[in-house]
């Protein structure tokens, strides 16, 4: 994602703020891209190749010359235009955000700021940006000090937590330690249990996937680690406060 690239250099074209309502809009070639902050959304974007459902506090890509379709019942959200030439891609990248709150607030910074236009502003909607770009990476990717004792076991999670038979007796084993030692070590450096830690990845995942509209939602509990349809729609309500099917419209 944009977001992963360790240097990157943009120009700030506009940043706005919309609120719209049964939009059906065609986007044809646009030459900038756009990285928007979804504040209230139901909004469905199609490329010619793929369908991508977007709601509350997702965060959206859409790179330079991709033509595509949103079609919205409500669409509130602040997007800021901007041109680079240190990525390219051809996918409208997007995720739901862990932290809604910072991001809200930094979007709504960008915006306060570029709708002011006072001395020095581009500088600073460039430096509010970059803060953007390293929050959305933060609540991406956990980071791992280079000496940690469970580095070993925690690339292990990332590789199989949507396994259904993951167990965290061979996680621990990965590290060489017991499972009791592992839980505390873990929880340790990551504030949460292993088993809550793997459950984060997994609904995340089911709702990546729910948001690509390629899978059933059998499929996508299947995907991601729940071989048991009712013990994930119960987890996913759990998290999210709403079931996988109404997640879905």
């Amino acid at each position: 994602m944009i977001f992963e690239k360790e240097s990157l250099s943009f120009n700030i074209l506009e940043v706005m703020k919309l609120n719209q309502e049964n939009v059906n809009m065609w986007n044809a070639g646009r030459n900038f891209g756009a990285l928007s902050f979804r504040i209230h959304a139901d909004t469905r974007l199609k490329t010619s190749s793929s369908e991508f459902c977007v709601k509350d506090d997702f965060i959206v890509y859409v790179p330079p010359r991709l033509d595509y379709t949103r079609i919205s019942r409500k669409d509130e959200l602040i997007v800021v235009h901007f041109d680079t030439i240190d990525y390219q891609t051809q996918n409208i990248e997007f995720f739901k955000t862990q932290n809604p709150e910072k991001l809200s607030k930094l979007f709504q910074e960008i915006l306060n700021c570029w709708d002011k236009k006072e001395i020095g502003y581009k500088l600073k909607c460039s430096a509010i940006l970059y803060e953007i770009f390293a929050e959305c990476y933060s609540q991406n990717f956990q980071s791992k000090t280079p000496d940690s004792k469970i580095r070993n076991s925690v690339k292990y999670i990332y590789e199989n937590f949507n396994r259904s038979d993951l167990t965290l007796r061979e996680i621990a084993q990965r590290s060489y330690m017991s499972e009791v030692y592992f839980r505390k070590l873990f929880k340790k450096e990551y504030g949460i249990s292993p088993q809550k830690f793997i459950v984060n990845l997994r609904i995340q995942n089911a709702i990546n996937l729910i948001a690509a509209g390629y899978y059933s939602l059998k499929e996508i509990a299947d995907m991601s680690g729940y071989k048991d349809y009712h013990y994930f729609s119960f987890e996913f309500k759990k998290k999210t406060g709403i079931t996988p099917s109404k997640y879905l419209y």
